[in-house]
Protein backbone atom coordinates (compact mmCIF):
# COMPACT_ATOMS: atom_id res chain seq x y z
CA UNK A 1 0.00 0.00 0.00
CA UNK A 2 1.09 3.77 -1.14
CA UNK A 3 2.68 5.39 2.63
CA UNK A 4 2.76 8.67 1.05
CA UNK A 5 1.79 11.37 3.27
CA UNK A 6 -1.61 11.95 3.81
CA UNK A 7 -2.68 16.02 2.80
CA UNK A 8 -5.83 16.95 5.33
CA UNK A 9 -7.62 19.70 4.96
CA UNK A 10 -7.24 22.09 7.66
CA UNK A 11 -9.75 21.68 10.07
CA UNK A 12 -9.76 18.00 9.49
CA UNK A 13 -6.11 18.21 11.03
CA UNK A 14 -7.74 20.50 13.71
CA UNK A 15 -10.36 18.15 14.67
CA UNK A 16 -9.11 14.52 13.91
CA UNK A 17 -5.32 15.05 15.19
CA UNK A 18 -5.02 17.42 17.33
CA UNK A 19 -7.24 16.32 19.75
CA UNK A 20 -10.01 19.46 19.98
CA UNK A 21 -12.67 17.19 18.82
CA UNK A 22 -16.27 18.36 20.06
CA UNK A 23 -16.93 17.59 23.55
CA UNK A 24 -18.79 14.47 24.28
CA UNK A 25 -22.44 14.67 25.41
CA UNK A 26 -23.05 14.62 29.04
CA UNK A 27 -25.86 12.51 30.74
CA UNK A 28 -28.20 15.23 31.82
CA UNK A 29 -26.84 18.16 30.53
CA UNK A 30 -28.82 21.32 30.56
CA UNK A 31 -28.22 23.01 27.65
CA UNK A 32 -29.37 26.89 26.75
CA UNK A 33 -32.59 25.82 24.26
CA UNK A 34 -33.67 22.59 26.01
CA UNK A 35 -32.69 19.44 27.55
CA UNK A 36 -30.89 16.30 26.70
CA UNK A 37 -30.77 13.54 28.87
CA UNK A 38 -29.60 9.88 28.99
CA UNK A 39 -28.47 9.65 25.46
CA UNK A 40 -25.03 7.87 25.01
CA UNK A 41 -23.70 8.43 21.74
CA UNK A 42 -21.54 4.57 22.27
CA UNK A 43 -22.26 1.57 23.83
CA UNK A 44 -19.03 -0.86 24.01
CA UNK A 45 -20.65 -4.17 24.61
CA UNK A 46 -18.31 -6.66 22.80
CA UNK A 47 -15.72 -3.69 21.92
CA UNK A 48 -13.25 -4.49 18.47
CA UNK A 49 -11.09 -7.04 20.04
CA UNK A 50 -9.65 -8.77 17.22
CA UNK A 51 -9.04 -6.10 15.02
CA UNK A 52 -7.20 -4.16 18.22
CA UNK A 53 -5.32 -7.33 18.24
CA UNK A 54 -4.25 -7.62 14.69
CA UNK A 55 -3.50 -3.70 15.48
CA UNK A 56 -1.17 -4.82 17.99
CA UNK A 57 0.81 -7.48 16.14
CA UNK A 58 1.34 -5.01 13.11
CA UNK A 59 -0.58 -7.07 10.83
CA UNK A 60 -2.00 -6.01 7.65
CA UNK A 61 -5.83 -4.88 7.96
CA UNK A 62 -9.11 -4.74 5.98
CA UNK A 63 -11.81 -2.23 7.09
CA UNK A 64 -15.40 -2.33 4.98
CA UNK A 65 -17.49 0.16 4.95
CA UNK A 66 -21.25 -0.25 4.02
CA UNK A 67 -24.32 2.18 3.59
CA UNK A 68 -25.29 4.73 2.21
CA UNK A 69 -24.74 8.11 0.35
CA UNK A 70 -23.11 9.61 3.99
CA UNK A 71 -20.83 7.01 4.21
CA UNK A 72 -20.30 6.96 0.22
CA UNK A 73 -19.02 10.64 0.21
CA UNK A 74 -15.74 11.16 -0.65
CA UNK A 75 -14.34 13.60 1.38
CA UNK A 76 -16.66 12.26 4.24
CA UNK A 77 -16.51 10.48 7.60
CA UNK A 78 -15.98 7.23 6.42
CA UNK A 79 -12.34 8.66 4.75
CA UNK A 80 -11.55 11.04 7.27
CA UNK A 81 -11.82 7.50 9.74
CA UNK A 82 -10.13 5.51 7.48
CA UNK A 83 -6.88 7.87 7.01
CA UNK A 84 -7.16 8.49 10.57
CA UNK A 85 -6.53 4.95 11.41
CA UNK A 86 -3.44 4.83 8.52
CA UNK A 87 -1.82 7.89 10.09
CA UNK A 88 -2.77 6.75 14.25
CA UNK A 89 -1.15 3.54 13.31
CA UNK A 90 1.61 3.73 11.21
CA UNK A 91 2.98 0.02 11.89
CA UNK A 92 -0.05 -1.67 10.21
CA UNK A 93 -1.30 -1.60 6.32
CA UNK A 94 -4.73 -0.51 5.70
CA UNK A 95 -7.02 -1.31 3.17
CA UNK A 96 -10.00 0.03 2.74
CA UNK A 97 -13.53 -1.80 1.00
CA UNK A 98 -15.90 0.86 0.23
CA UNK A 99 -19.10 -1.02 0.13
CA UNK A 100 -21.45 1.94 -0.29
CA UNK A 101 -24.45 2.98 -2.62
CA UNK A 102 -26.15 5.96 -2.45
CA UNK A 103 -30.01 5.80 -1.93
CA UNK A 104 -30.15 2.05 -0.85
CA UNK A 105 -30.79 0.46 3.02
CA UNK A 106 -30.24 -2.48 4.47
CA UNK A 107 -32.39 -4.23 2.87
CA UNK A 108 -30.22 -4.32 -0.57
CA UNK A 109 -27.00 -4.80 1.70
CA UNK A 110 -27.96 -8.14 3.38
CA UNK A 111 -28.08 -8.93 -0.64
CA UNK A 112 -24.63 -7.55 -1.62
CA UNK A 113 -22.43 -7.92 1.02
CA UNK A 114 -21.21 -11.62 0.05
CA UNK A 115 -20.39 -10.28 -3.18
CA UNK A 116 -18.95 -6.82 -2.15
CA UNK A 117 -17.88 -7.22 1.11
CA UNK A 118 -17.66 -10.56 2.40
CA UNK A 119 -14.79 -11.82 -0.38
CA UNK A 120 -12.60 -9.44 0.76
CA UNK A 121 -12.19 -10.90 4.37
CA UNK A 122 -12.84 -7.81 6.12
CA UNK A 123 -11.86 -7.57 9.87
CA UNK A 124 -14.12 -4.60 10.71
CA UNK A 125 -17.02 -4.21 9.13
CA UNK A 126 -18.82 -0.43 10.03
CA UNK A 127 -22.45 -0.55 9.14
CA UNK A 128 -24.45 2.22 8.34
CA UNK A 129 -27.96 2.48 7.73
CA UNK A 130 -29.75 4.39 9.97
CA UNK A 131 -31.02 7.07 7.79
CA UNK A 132 -31.59 5.17 4.14
CA UNK A 133 -33.83 2.42 5.84
CA UNK A 134 -36.21 5.23 7.14
CA UNK A 135 -39.76 4.46 6.27
CA UNK A 136 -39.01 0.41 6.66
CA UNK A 137 -40.89 -1.17 9.80
CA UNK A 138 -38.67 -2.27 12.87
CA UNK A 139 -39.56 -6.04 11.68
CA UNK A 140 -37.94 -5.48 8.08
CA UNK A 141 -35.05 -2.95 9.57
CA UNK A 142 -34.64 -6.27 12.17
CA UNK A 143 -34.74 -8.82 9.16
CA UNK A 144 -32.07 -7.67 6.72
CA UNK A 145 -29.41 -6.39 9.75
CA UNK A 146 -29.99 -9.63 11.51
CA UNK A 147 -29.28 -11.07 8.34
CA UNK A 148 -26.26 -8.88 7.91
CA UNK A 149 -24.41 -9.78 11.33
CA UNK A 150 -25.48 -13.38 10.77
CA UNK A 151 -23.73 -13.75 7.44
CA UNK A 152 -20.72 -11.74 8.49
CA UNK A 153 -20.34 -14.08 11.72
CA UNK A 154 -20.63 -17.24 9.22
CA UNK A 155 -18.29 -15.85 6.82
CA UNK A 156 -15.70 -15.25 9.96
CA UNK A 157 -16.60 -15.41 13.47
CA UNK A 158 -13.58 -13.33 13.78
CA UNK A 159 -15.04 -10.31 12.34
CA UNK A 160 -15.70 -7.54 14.28
CA UNK A 161 -18.62 -5.25 13.63
CA UNK A 162 -19.17 -1.88 14.33
CA UNK A 163 -22.77 -0.11 14.24
CA UNK A 164 -23.00 3.66 13.31
CA UNK A 165 -26.09 5.89 13.21
CA UNK A 166 -26.38 9.32 11.37
CA UNK A 167 -29.41 11.21 11.03
CA UNK A 168 -31.54 13.17 8.98
CA UNK A 169 -33.39 16.73 9.74
CA UNK A 170 -36.54 14.86 10.30
CA UNK A 171 -34.40 12.79 12.72
CA UNK A 172 -32.77 15.20 14.76
CA UNK A 173 -36.04 16.04 17.05
CA UNK A 174 -35.91 12.70 18.67
CA UNK A 175 -32.16 13.10 20.15
CA UNK A 176 -33.23 16.68 20.97
CA UNK A 177 -35.67 15.04 22.99
CA UNK A 178 -33.46 12.70 24.88
CA UNK A 179 -33.66 9.32 22.80
CA UNK A 180 -32.31 7.52 19.46
CA UNK A 181 -34.44 7.95 16.18
CA UNK A 182 -36.46 5.22 15.28
CA UNK A 183 -34.18 3.34 13.20
CA UNK A 184 -31.29 3.29 15.65
CA UNK A 185 -33.58 2.16 18.03
CA UNK A 186 -34.42 -1.10 16.29
CA UNK A 187 -30.82 -1.61 15.54
CA UNK A 188 -29.83 -1.24 18.60
CA UNK A 189 -31.98 -4.24 19.53
CA UNK A 190 -29.78 -6.15 17.39
CA UNK A 191 -26.71 -4.59 18.83
CA UNK A 192 -27.35 -5.94 22.30
CA UNK A 193 -28.36 -9.32 21.48
CA UNK A 194 -25.25 -9.35 19.51
CA UNK A 195 -22.99 -7.67 21.93
CA UNK A 196 -22.33 -5.22 18.87
CA UNK A 197 -20.61 -2.01 19.60
CA UNK A 198 -22.44 1.31 18.44
CA UNK A 199 -21.40 5.15 18.12
CA UNK A 200 -24.26 7.29 17.47
CA UNK A 201 -22.83 10.29 15.33
CA UNK A 202 -25.78 12.40 15.81
CA UNK A 203 -25.75 12.92 19.14
CA UNK A 204 -22.82 14.84 18.76
CA UNK A 205 -24.77 16.84 16.02
CA UNK A 206 -28.16 17.12 18.04
CA UNK A 207 -26.05 18.91 21.04
CA UNK A 208 -24.52 21.50 19.18
CA UNK A 209 -27.98 21.92 17.56
CA UNK A 210 -29.72 22.81 21.01
CA UNK A 211 -26.88 24.62 22.37
CA UNK A 212 -27.14 27.16 19.15
CA UNK A 213 -23.59 26.41 17.97
CA UNK A 214 -25.08 24.63 15.09
CA UNK A 215 -26.97 24.84 12.33
CA UNK A 216 -28.36 21.71 10.89
CA UNK A 217 -29.66 22.86 7.83
CA UNK A 218 -28.69 26.02 6.07
CA UNK A 219 -26.32 27.94 3.70
CA UNK A 220 -22.78 28.72 5.26
CA UNK A 221 -22.66 32.44 3.89
CA UNK A 222 -25.73 33.22 5.90
CA UNK A 223 -24.87 31.93 8.83
CA UNK A 224 -21.48 33.13 10.01
CA UNK A 225 -19.95 31.90 13.30
CA UNK A 226 -22.00 29.06 13.08
CA UNK A 227 -21.69 25.55 12.42
CA UNK A 228 -23.47 24.83 9.19
CA UNK A 229 -24.01 20.70 9.28
CA UNK A 230 -25.94 20.56 5.53
CA UNK A 231 -27.74 22.02 2.89
CA UNK A 232 -30.05 19.49 2.07
CA UNK A 233 -31.22 18.42 5.35
CA UNK A 234 -29.87 15.06 5.24
CA UNK A 235 -26.16 14.99 3.41
CA UNK A 236 -23.21 16.59 6.26
CA UNK A 237 -21.15 18.97 4.51
CA UNK A 238 -17.51 17.90 3.97
CA UNK A 239 -15.57 20.96 5.73
CA UNK A 240 -17.91 20.76 8.55
CA UNK A 241 -20.72 18.13 9.01
CA UNK A 242 -18.21 15.17 8.27
CA UNK A 243 -15.63 16.29 10.35
CA UNK A 244 -18.20 16.26 13.82
CA UNK A 245 -18.74 12.58 12.62
CA UNK A 246 -15.54 11.40 12.32
CA UNK A 247 -14.63 12.93 15.40
CA UNK A 248 -17.07 10.94 17.37
CA UNK A 249 -16.05 7.66 15.59
CA UNK A 250 -12.45 8.72 16.45
CA UNK A 251 -13.22 9.32 19.90
CA UNK A 252 -14.95 6.00 20.31
CA UNK A 253 -12.39 4.02 18.66
CA UNK A 254 -9.72 5.31 21.02
CA UNK A 255 -12.08 4.20 23.72
CA UNK A 256 -12.18 0.59 22.28
CA UNK A 257 -8.37 0.47 22.24
CA UNK A 258 -7.56 -1.36 25.17
CA UNK A 259 -9.94 -4.25 24.44
CA UNK A 260 -8.16 -6.33 22.63
CA UNK A 261 -7.19 -10.26 21.80
CA UNK A 262 -8.67 -13.27 19.67
CA UNK A 263 -12.33 -14.12 20.17
CA UNK A 264 -14.56 -15.93 18.35
CA UNK A 265 -18.00 -14.08 17.73
CA UNK A 266 -20.68 -16.49 18.70
CA UNK A 267 -24.09 -16.68 16.49
CA UNK A 268 -27.32 -16.81 19.44
CA UNK A 269 -30.50 -17.59 18.81
CA UNK A 270 -32.36 -14.62 16.12
CA UNK A 271 -34.34 -11.82 16.56
CA UNK A 272 -36.38 -12.72 13.62
CA UNK A 273 -36.50 -16.16 12.70
CA UNK A 274 -37.54 -14.93 9.49
CA UNK A 275 -34.53 -12.95 9.26
CA UNK A 276 -32.32 -12.61 5.71
CA UNK A 277 -29.48 -14.34 6.27
CA UNK A 278 -30.22 -16.67 3.65
CA UNK A 279 -30.44 -13.92 1.19
CA UNK A 280 -29.39 -14.81 -2.13
CA UNK A 281 -28.25 -12.29 -5.42
CA UNK A 282 -29.03 -14.70 -8.43
CA UNK A 283 -26.57 -13.72 -11.82
CA UNK A 284 -28.59 -13.62 -15.09
CA UNK A 285 -25.37 -14.52 -16.97
CA UNK A 286 -26.07 -18.07 -17.25
CA UNK A 287 -29.28 -17.61 -19.20
CA UNK A 288 -29.52 -18.76 -22.83
CA UNK A 289 -28.91 -15.65 -24.64
CA UNK A 290 -32.11 -14.29 -26.01
CA UNK A 291 -33.26 -12.13 -28.84
CA UNK A 292 -35.24 -10.31 -26.73
CA UNK A 293 -32.28 -9.26 -23.99
CA UNK A 294 -29.15 -7.25 -24.77
CA UNK A 295 -25.93 -7.55 -22.25
CA UNK A 296 -24.63 -4.19 -22.06
CA UNK A 297 -20.89 -4.48 -23.61
CA UNK A 298 -18.20 -3.15 -21.59
CA UNK A 299 -17.65 -0.21 -22.88
CA UNK A 300 -20.95 0.92 -22.15
CA UNK A 301 -21.70 3.88 -19.48
CA UNK A 302 -23.42 1.86 -17.23
CA UNK A 303 -20.78 -1.07 -17.48
CA UNK A 304 -18.59 1.75 -17.20
CA UNK A 305 -19.95 3.14 -13.78
CA UNK A 306 -21.14 0.33 -11.93
CA UNK A 307 -18.88 -2.53 -12.90
CA UNK A 308 -17.42 -3.12 -9.52
CA UNK A 309 -21.02 -4.40 -7.67
CA UNK A 310 -22.93 -4.90 -11.04
CA UNK A 311 -20.74 -7.00 -13.34
CA UNK A 312 -23.35 -7.73 -15.62
CA UNK A 313 -26.24 -5.51 -17.02
CA UNK A 314 -29.17 -6.14 -19.16
CA UNK A 315 -31.76 -4.31 -21.09
CA UNK A 316 -34.95 -5.44 -23.15
CA UNK A 317 -33.97 -4.84 -26.76
CA UNK A 318 -37.74 -5.95 -27.53
CA UNK A 319 -41.19 -5.12 -26.72
CA UNK A 320 -41.75 -9.15 -26.98
CA UNK A 321 -39.16 -9.79 -24.01
CA UNK A 322 -40.52 -11.12 -21.16
CA UNK A 323 -38.44 -12.72 -17.55
CA UNK A 324 -40.17 -15.48 -16.26
CA UNK A 325 -39.24 -16.56 -12.61
CA UNK A 326 -40.97 -19.05 -10.43
CA UNK A 327 -39.66 -19.53 -6.61
CA UNK A 328 -40.61 -20.87 -3.40
CA UNK A 329 -39.97 -18.18 -0.53
CA UNK A 330 -41.14 -15.10 0.93
CA UNK A 331 -39.34 -12.24 -0.88
CA UNK A 332 -38.15 -11.49 -4.67
CA UNK A 333 -36.05 -8.25 -5.50
CA UNK A 334 -35.00 -7.11 -8.32
CA UNK A 335 -31.27 -4.64 -8.38
CA UNK A 336 -31.06 -2.73 -11.00
CA UNK A 337 -30.31 0.95 -12.55
CA UNK A 338 -32.67 3.94 -12.63
CA UNK A 339 -31.73 7.05 -14.63
CA UNK A 340 -33.00 8.99 -17.88
CA UNK A 341 -34.11 6.32 -19.74
CA UNK A 342 -35.28 3.95 -17.23
CA UNK A 343 -39.49 3.60 -17.38
CA UNK A 344 -42.61 1.68 -16.47
CA UNK A 345 -42.96 -2.42 -15.91
CA UNK A 346 -45.67 -4.48 -15.69
CA UNK A 347 -45.19 -7.03 -12.80
CA UNK A 348 -47.66 -9.95 -12.39
CA UNK A 349 -47.05 -11.60 -9.41
CA UNK A 350 -49.67 -14.94 -9.31
CA UNK A 351 -51.91 -13.94 -11.88
CA UNK A 352 -51.95 -10.35 -10.46
CA UNK A 353 -50.64 -7.73 -12.55
CA UNK A 354 -49.59 -4.27 -11.07
CA UNK A 355 -47.30 -1.55 -13.08
CA UNK A 356 -44.05 -0.65 -11.63
CA UNK A 357 -42.51 3.08 -11.80
CA UNK A 358 -38.43 2.60 -12.45
CA UNK A 359 -37.84 6.55 -12.78
CA UNK A 360 -38.11 9.04 -10.04
CA UNK A 361 -37.61 12.44 -9.15
CA UNK A 362 -33.74 11.93 -8.86
CA UNK A 363 -34.13 10.09 -12.28
CA UNK A 364 -31.93 12.92 -14.48
CA UNK A 365 -28.85 10.93 -13.41
CA UNK A 366 -28.44 6.61 -13.40
CA UNK A 367 -27.90 5.48 -9.89
CA UNK A 368 -28.44 2.11 -8.51
CA UNK A 369 -31.36 0.77 -7.44
CA UNK A 370 -33.38 -1.68 -6.01
CA UNK A 371 -37.04 -2.87 -5.53
CA UNK A 372 -39.04 -5.92 -3.73
CA UNK A 373 -41.96 -8.19 -3.61
CA UNK A 374 -41.92 -9.12 0.14
CA UNK A 375 -43.71 -10.04 2.65
CA UNK A 376 -44.71 -12.88 0.69
CA UNK A 377 -46.50 -16.69 2.02
CA UNK A 378 -43.43 -19.04 2.73
CA UNK A 379 -45.04 -21.18 -0.81
CA UNK A 380 -44.56 -21.11 -4.36
CA UNK A 381 -45.21 -18.53 -6.58
CA UNK A 382 -44.50 -17.04 -9.75
CA UNK A 383 -43.96 -13.50 -11.58
CA UNK A 384 -43.80 -12.39 -14.78
CA UNK A 385 -42.29 -8.88 -15.77
CA UNK A 386 -42.26 -6.76 -19.23
CA UNK A 387 -41.34 -3.70 -20.30
CA UNK A 388 -44.38 -2.33 -22.14
CA UNK A 389 -42.50 1.06 -23.84
CA UNK A 390 -45.51 3.47 -22.40
CA UNK A 391 -44.35 6.83 -22.35
CA UNK A 392 -44.89 9.01 -19.48
CA UNK A 393 -44.62 12.70 -18.23
CA UNK A 394 -40.65 12.50 -16.83
CA UNK A 395 -40.40 16.25 -16.72
CA UNK A 396 -43.39 16.84 -14.49
CA UNK A 397 -42.19 14.38 -12.06
CA UNK A 398 -37.64 15.80 -12.30
CA UNK A 399 -39.08 18.77 -12.20
CA UNK A 400 -39.88 18.27 -8.54
CA UNK A 401 -36.90 19.01 -7.87
CA UNK A 402 -36.65 21.91 -9.89
CA UNK A 403 -34.85 20.09 -12.63
CA UNK A 404 -35.65 21.07 -16.10
CA UNK A 405 -35.10 18.55 -19.40
CA UNK A 406 -32.59 19.95 -21.58
CA UNK A 407 -32.03 17.32 -23.81
CA UNK A 408 -35.28 15.24 -24.18
CA UNK A 409 -33.43 12.25 -26.54
CA UNK A 410 -31.88 11.21 -23.07
CA UNK A 411 -35.07 10.61 -21.87
CA UNK A 412 -36.78 8.62 -24.98
CA UNK A 413 -36.43 5.58 -24.13
CA UNK A 414 -38.25 3.84 -21.95
CA UNK A 415 -36.16 0.62 -20.82
CA UNK A 416 -35.21 -1.56 -17.84
CA UNK A 417 -31.80 -1.91 -17.03
CA UNK A 418 -31.28 -5.23 -14.91
CA UNK A 419 -28.23 -6.64 -12.99
CA UNK A 420 -29.18 -9.49 -10.34
CA UNK A 421 -31.94 -11.33 -8.43
CA UNK A 422 -32.70 -11.00 -4.70
CA UNK A 423 -33.71 -14.01 -3.37
CA UNK A 424 -35.40 -15.14 0.28
CA UNK A 425 -36.48 -18.60 -0.52
CA UNK A 426 -35.42 -21.25 -3.30
CA UNK A 427 -35.62 -20.47 -7.06
CA UNK A 428 -37.73 -23.22 -8.83
CA UNK A 429 -37.44 -21.91 -13.15
CA UNK A 430 -35.77 -18.46 -14.51
CA UNK A 431 -35.95 -17.89 -17.85
CA UNK A 432 -36.42 -15.11 -20.33
CA UNK A 433 -38.50 -14.79 -23.95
Amino acid sequence: MNRTTLILPLLVITVLLSGSCPKPLSTKASLAQGRLTDTPEFHQRGGLPNFFQKIKEGREINVAYIGGSITEADEGWRSLTFNWLRINYPHNSFNEINATIGGTGSNLGVFRIDHDVLIRKPDLVFVEFAVNDSGRSPHQITQSMEGIVRKIWEANPATDICFVYTLSANQLKDLQEGRYQVTAQTMEEIANRYQIPSINMGVEVARLATEGALIFTGKPEENPGKIVFTTDRTHPLSKSGHPIYASVVRKYLEAMEPIHGKNTHGLPAPLATDNWEPAQLITLSELPPSAHWEKLPADHELVKLFSSFMPAIYKVSSLEAVLRIRFKGTTLGFYDVIGPKSGMLDVTLDGVKKDIQRFDQFCHYYRKSSFYLEGLSDSVHEVTVRVPGTPFDKAAIILKRNIKIDDPSRYAENNWYLSNLLLIGKLESLHWD
